[in-house]
């Protein structure tokens, strides 16, 4: 719980130190993956967040949460096709996360007006 009291008090490097302490003595463990990936997220560190994400997901490929935190990273980056399937990941895993609902909904009309504007072919396969 030590990253988690340091992120709490808003200590995020500290917080990202501890994280990175726990997966040396418990690299298969999801969660301090999905921790460590919200501290690089909240210090700028993008696609180090990615990876973290990516890792969390690896290990339990049905941790909603991580799905959604990489399509958070995602529309920092500008990536919102990306980004929705992500969201859509998280809501079919956990059909009732509504932040995952309205994030997806809000990246979809992006994508589609996009689309739309440019005349793509495939632009229904979000949904």
């Amino acid at each position: 719980m030590k990253g988690l009291d340091l992120y709490n008090q808003e200590k995020f490097n500290e917080s990202l130190q501890a994280y990175n302490r726990a997966l040396e003595l418990d690299p298969n463990d999801f969660e301090a993956w999905n921790n460590k990936g919200i501290d690089e997220g909240l210090l700028g560190r993008y696609d180090e967040a990615l990876k973290s994400f990516e890792n969390a997901v690896a290990l339990n490929e049905s941790y909603a949460e991580a799905w959604y935190n990489m399509g958070v990273i995602y529309d920092f980056k500008g990536y919102y096709y990306t980004a929705v399937q992500a969201y859509k990941r998280a809501t079919q895993i956990n059909p009732a996360y509504q932040k995952a609902l309205v994030r997806r909904n809000i990246d979809t009309d992006i994508v589609m007006s996009r689309s739309l504007s440019c005349a793509c072919q495939d632009q229904i396969a979000l949904v």
